[in-house]
């Protein structure tokens, strides 16, 4: 018994593994996408260099606005691992996602195995419930609508949080229908708990686990002796303290007080946001059993209802799900299966689809909530097939030959759906192609041909056009607007083109006026085109509202410098020095001591260059400015010696271009260059003497 069950799951181990591989198998090198920046190739506390524990804990704290906030530590962890072995090669961070993936999917089987076998339901034979549960579990794996938790790279966050969450269920399932001793029961409910927390590690919205335990006991499960009343007694208790907190965050954030007003950066309110939802897991439903490669997209433009008759589905949608709770609710005795299986779905969308202002609609929200949905569909079938096998052969048959039909089309929609996701491109043009009032994607390609491209008169022409028609359309985030309209001003920056950058500045500025992304830039354009007062102004803005920000600091000293400021600039390069927590003060060394010498106090500036020019020998500004430093105090020796080591470690031309550019390279600190240059010209006449005439 115990050599056949064996048997049974290493062939369901090694059948969904290959399942799984061979429609995941072109997504191995495919290219990072949105989050994935932020989170992952942009996040320093995920940059692991070396494994001490120091290092190791400082991957929990990888919140990528705030890196000193505890942010989902497991998956942070794992994604650190990952830069540690292969640094920003997405391969590696695929294969782990698609192993997360395998565990599940088989964590599922093992899992749907153990609760077919409920005292409360039906009894099913052996090849029944390895049927429902192994063929439920693969057509879930290899379902199109998963590629976006597997293949998008940081949704590891959600896929490894439900890979623990399906461990800790299966525990928890394990201990209330196999463990009989007291001991061993306690043991795999640690282990329960300890997977639970994992899963919270992941992500936060693994706490609907709680009430999946309700649901569970609920539906599934007896309570037939003092051990399960005193488990089910817990479950109860910690249901009612997530009720609690639940009522308390929802309380603490105002979203009851401000049901009706836009939230925050969002373009919907709170009540607008519970009236579309219904909608929205319709939708959802309707992905998962259709899921045609056709009607995926990484984002959906999905009309948001503004009250219940607009739109006009707003109402039967919101009577559809009021339908399924009272289904799963009257069949929970007759069918516990089909109302446990309709209850997960909804209890593992609240955290997602209810109260909290995230984006309407996400595709990977459904890898969790979606996993026993299948079981229902192939318990179905495996009943047809029953039904039939002495009724009629050929139907039979048939059914039977399309098993395997529907899981090869399943896994060719994930496969092609993968090449979708090759590139951000081929992936932002596809949501376009499904949606051309997709502001989102108009943007990103904008944003592709902007930056990704080779700079050319046509790419830029394509980007901006991108951008424009982005900022004609209705965005999911009210924000997002002033974003595209400052990237357009980036992208003429980015081409010298400052004038027409500081127009769309101030244009998405007057969007939002607090938005400091398009005021850095604003400033960044002023300084680069020696408007040196006006960027002073938006500098000093900045540092009324980002005083934390210690680079401003250095921005703002350098262009005090070129106004001839020269002790407001040290000022400000000594509040940069004090707020900054980097081990290596290169920049604010060069930078107090270039505003010292110009300031006329040459043996401190000379102090904090020679720091600079220590931490770094072979950087040519900083010596250029420690000769600028010997020449102003008039030490006529070292002044000579410097200039015999620029002249010896530099090529004339390389000499020649730095002292052209210093003139009017406003974003660098400013060397006087013609204070210098008759030494440098001394120096290269004796480093090169003419050659004698013959």
């Amino acid at each position: 018994m115990k050599h056949a069950l064996n048997i049974k799951n290493t062939s369901s181990f090694l059948l969904l593994t290959l399942l799984i591989a061979l429609c995941y198998s072109n997504s191995l090198n495919n290219s990072w996408q949105l989050d994935d920046y932020q989170n992952i190739l942009q996040n320093p506390a995920i940059h692991l260099e070396h494994l001490q524990p120091s290092a190791l804990i400082k991957t929990f704290f990888a919140e990528p606005s705030f890196n000193d906030t505890l942010y989902r530590p497991i998956a942070c962890f794992t994604f650190a691992l990952n830069w540690y072995f292969g640094q920003d090669s997405p391969f590696g961070y695929h294969l782990v996602n698609i192993i997360v993936h395998i565990l599940t999917a088989f964590f599922l089987y093992k899992t749907t195995v153990l609760l077919l076998q409920s005292p409360k339901l039906q009894k099913r034979s052996p090849e029944a419930i390895f049927f429902i549960s192994l063929f439920g579990a693969a057509l879930w794996a290899i379902s199109p609508i998963q590629t976006q938790a597997v293949t998008y790279i940081v949704q590891r966050m959600a896929s490894m949080s439900a890979m623990f969450f399906m461990l800790a269920l299966f525990q928890y399932s394990y201990t209330r229908l196999v463990v009989a001793g007291t001991v061993q029961r306690l043991f795999h409910l640690f282990l329960c708990g300890l997977f639970f927390l994992l899963a919270l590690g992941c992500k936060e919205n693994a706490i609907t686990f709680i009430p999946t335990l309700l649901l569970v006991e609920l539906t599934l499960l007896n309570r037939d002796d003092r051990f399960a009343k005193n488990v089910f007694f817990l479950v109860v208790a910690a249901n009612v303290l997530v009720l609690l907190a639940a009522g308390y965050f929802t309380y603490s954030q105002g979203y009851l007080t401000n049901l009706t007003t836009p939230y925050k950066d969002r373009p919907f309110s709170i009540a607008e946001r519970l009236l579309t939802q219904p909608s929205v897991l319709l939708f959802y439903l309707t992905l998962l059993l259709y899921p045609n490669p056709t009607r995926l997209s990484i984002d959906h433009n999905f009309t948001s209802s503004t009250s219940l008759f607009a739109p006009w589905t707003t109402v039967p949608a919101i009577l559809c799900i009021i339908l399924l709770v009272w289904l799963g609710y009257s069949l929970r005795k007759k069918t516990p299966l089909v109302s446990f299986a309709l209850f997960f779905y909804l209890i593992n969308h609240l955290v997602e689809s209810t109260i909290i202002p995230l984006e309407m609609v996400f595709e990977h929200r459904n890898y969790l909530p979606s996993m026993f949905l299948f079981m229902l569909l192939t318990g179905g079938l495996w009943q047809f097939l029953q039904l039939y096998s002495s009724r009629s052969r050929l139907i039979h048959t048939t059914v039977l030959l399309l098993i395997p039909m529907l899981l090869v089309a399943t896994g060719l929609g994930t496969y092609s759906r993968n090449l979708v996701w090759a590139s951000e491109e081929s992936l932002w043009a596809d949501a376009l192609q499904k949606g051309a009032d997709n502001a989102r994607a108009w943007a990103k390609l904008g944003i592709i041909y902007g930056w990704q491209k080779e700079q050319t008169p046509e790419n830029l022409r394509k980007a901006t056009a991108f951008m424009r028609k982005a900022t004609e359309l209705d965005f999911p985030n009210v924000n997002f607007k002033a974003m595209a309209v400052d990237n357009i001003g980036k992208l003429y920056a980015m081409y010298g083109l400052y004038d027409e950058a500081i127009g769309y500045y101030h244009q998405a500025l007057a969007i939002n006026k607090d938005f400091t992304k398009a005021r850095i830039d604003l400033a960044d354009a002023l300084q680069k085109s020696g408007k040196l007062e006006k960027a002073l102004q938006e500098i000093n803005i900045i540092l009324s509202h980002n005083s934390i920000n210690p680079r401003f600091y250095l921005v703002q000293s350098t262009v005090l410098l070129w106004l001839n400021k020269p002790l407001e600039a040290a000022e400000a390069s000594r509040k940069y020095m004090m707020s900054t927590s980097l081990p290596h003060h290169t920049t604010g060394y060069y930078s107090l001591g270039v505003a010292l010498t110009k300031a006329g106090y040459h043996e401190r500036g000379q102090w904090f260059l020679t720091l600079a020019h220590q931490e770094q020998p072979t950087d040519i500004r900083i010596l250029l400015s420690l000769l600028e430093n010997s020449v102003r105090a008039q030490h006529q020796d070292k002044s000579k010696l410097l200039a015999q080591q620029l002249v010896a470690k530099n090529t004339a031309q390389t000499l020649t271009d730095t002292l052209q550019a210093l003139r009017t390279d406003y974003s660098s600190l400013p060397v006087d260059s013609e204070l210098i240059t008759p030494f440098i010209m001394l120096a290269a006449q004796e480093f090169f003497p003419p050659q004698a005439s013959h």
